[in-house]
């Protein structure tokens, strides 16, 4: 595969410029700042396309768009095999576009995404950028010792693996589950503090209704007895009248009166026997025998009758209108549902199901008293000394306090409850992070181990051939061992890379970056290389062409500021095409 033509319409500093290729080898002449690196990175852009994630100015999008506000976009033709294909983008940030098409049949072909790959061609930008896109480097061990371990750990030569696990680990250590699991048991144990709680909030309600109703009992006893202290008073009052009667009336009305006191006498006895009786009733149960009288509405027997009778007519209506059998059973069965809803509902509203234990009111205590002595006697108000039902009121404050109190450790129990569920809540989201974390740090690792593999077996195969033609037997062998450390084999043995001089560096440096295109390169994708040749010795400027000439390539694109670099390949009889810029 091959490109054959560029026309840059707009990108960096180039405006409707027009580049022609071949096969083979192409020379892109320039100086220094000339555009070579803007043509690299064009040729780049119409393959794969911008990854324009990053909004930051120093990215490729702000350093290659126009500035004179001209479409920023450009055109390529591109042969693969008997295939010529036409590509026009547009890089606008908002508004990309791409267009493929096939001129042999004349038909666009659909593009998933930005990238050609998979379409026109089959191969990764990953592999693309680090196999087949050479550069000069101005440190060579800088590349070996970060950049190439990247690459052979990640794919890529800006993700570093070590640093990306070391940052998954510190983020790890941020959840800090211990200190979690030490606040839930501060909790459980304010908790525990609280229990059965709802029992001593029902034993204190009890406690307030029992001193109720004992000063309910003491009130009424004592209305009682004054009453009886007044009856008495009374009747001694009477008796004394009698006492006085005019003595000059004959004998047979003094019978007559003797027998109408008498008589009167044992009426007011058999009175005083009646209110014994009634007064011990108020004795006995004055409260807790006192039952209101129900509604007719209120009646258990009554609300059930209602329904059965409102079932009873719908079921009759809906049998008497033409419906069909189903739609009357549906009518039917709504029915008798909702009637049955509404009576529990009704019987809940009106308190039968309610067992709680509730205090009366000062108000109700009054009304219950006034209508039990309604009931049991007919004696009139009398005003009694108030003053005993202190204790009692007293006593009956100290309980609601309490009340008050349970009801407020009751609250502060469910905020604790759910302040625990927060907790909880938390451990999870951390376990569910750390989990998320070691998963990726296993993979990380797993795929890291796999491309290192993969690098290093196809690398070690073709390196050691390539290093010794580069350095003319100098280093005779090149591997990366299981801690992805650089071996270099000389005449003396084995050495690591940092204890060999700039001048072997680079000479491993371009062996490596050849080796890599030797094993990587496939589809006879395009080469690019970027200055790597400028200003070799003659010797080693011819190795390395006639290493790269091994390499299975369609087209080799050399970017040059060396003036010299077209003589160095006719003197070794190479066919080339020149561009210059």
């Amino acid at each position: 595969m091959y490109l054959s033509k560029l026309l840059i319409k707009n990108f960096g500093k180039f405006n409707n410029k027009e580049i022609t290729l071949t096969p083979g080898i192409n020379v892109i002449k320039g100086r220094y700042s000339s555009g070579k690196t803007t043509v690299k990175e064009f040729i780049i852009s119409m393959l794969y396309g911008f990854n324009i994630c990053n909004i930051d100015k120093n990215d490729k999008f702000e350093k290659y768009k126009p500035n004179t506000g001209n479409s920023f976009s450009g055109k390529a033709y591109i042969k693969n095999e008997e295939k010529t294909f036409f590509v026009e983008r547009s890089f606008a940030r908002k508004n990309s576009r791409l267009n493929v098409l096939n001129i042999e049949s004349g038909r666009e072909l659909k593009v998933s995404g930005e990238s050609l790959d998979g379409t026109v061609f089959n191969y990764d930008k990953s592999d693309f950028l680090n196999c087949l896109c050479i550069d000069d480097r101005e440190e060579y061990a800088g590349y070996i010792t970060r950049d190439f371990k990247n690459i052979t750990a990640t794919n890529t030569d800006f993700i570093n693996k070590d640093k990306s696990i070391s940052l998954l680990k510190k983020r790890k250590e941020k959840y800090d589950i211990n200190s979690i699991e030490k606040n839930i048991a501060a909790i459980d144990k304010e908790i525990a503090v609280f229990d059965d709680v709802e029992g001593k909030l029902k034993e204190t309600k009890k406690k307030i209704k029992d001193v109720t109703e004992e000063l309910a009992i003491e009130t009424a006893r004592r209305k009682r007895e004054a009453r009886r202290l007044i009856q008495t008073k009374n009747e001694n009052a009477d008796e004394n009248v009698d006492e006085n009667v005019d003595d000059t009336s004959d004998k047979t009305d003094e019978k007559v009166v003797k027998e109408d006191s008498s008589k009167a006498k044992g009426e007011a006895a058999e009175k005083k026997n009646e209110s014994n009786v009634k007064n011990v009733f108020l004795d006995a149960d004055l409260i807790k025998d006192y039952k209101p009288e129900k509604k007719l509405t209120e009646r258990l027997w009554f609300i059930i009758l209602t329904g059965l009778f409102v079932i009873g007519v719908i079921t009759a209506i809906v049998y008497i209108l033409p419906f069909e059998s189903a739609v009357r059973q549906i009518f039917v069965i709504c029915t008798i549902l909702f009637v049955i809803v509404t009576i529990v509902e009704d019987l809940f509203a009106k308190g039968i199901f309610d067992e709680e234990i509730r205090t009366p009111s000062e108000e109700e205590f009054k009304r219950i008293i006034y209508e039990l002595e309604r009931k049991t006697e007919t004696y009139e108000e009398v005003e009694i000394d108030m003053s005993f039902a202190k204790e009692y009121k007293d006593r009956r404050e100290k309980l609601a306090n309490e009340e008050r109190n349970i009801i407020n450790q009751m609250a502060r129990r469910d905020e604790l409850r759910e302040e625990r569920k927060a907790q909880e809540k938390k451990i999870e989201s951390a376990n569910k992070e750390i989990h998320a974390i070691n998963m990726a740090i296993n993979t990380i690792n797993d795929i890291s181990k796999q491309i290192n593999t993969s690098y290093n077996e196809l690398i070690n195969e073709n390196v050691s051939d390539i290093i010794s033609k580069i350095s003319e037997n100098r280093f005779r062998d090149l591997y990366i061992n299981e801690k992805n450390h650089i071996m270099v084999k000389n005449s003396n043995g084995y050495i690591e890379f940092d204890n060999i001089d700039e001048e072997g560096k680079k000479q491993i440096y371009i062996s490596l970056r050849l080796a890599m295109a030797r094993s990587l390169c496939k589809n006879n994708m395009p080469i690019i290389i970027d200055e790597l040749l400028d200003n070799l010795e003659d010797d080693l400027f011819a190795r390395t062409v006639d290493i790269i000439g091994r390499i299975k390539t369609d087209q080799l694109i050399i970017l040059s500021a060396d003036n010299k670099i077209e003589k160095k390949l006719e003197n070794l009889n190479k066919n080339y095409n020149t561009v210059s810029l």
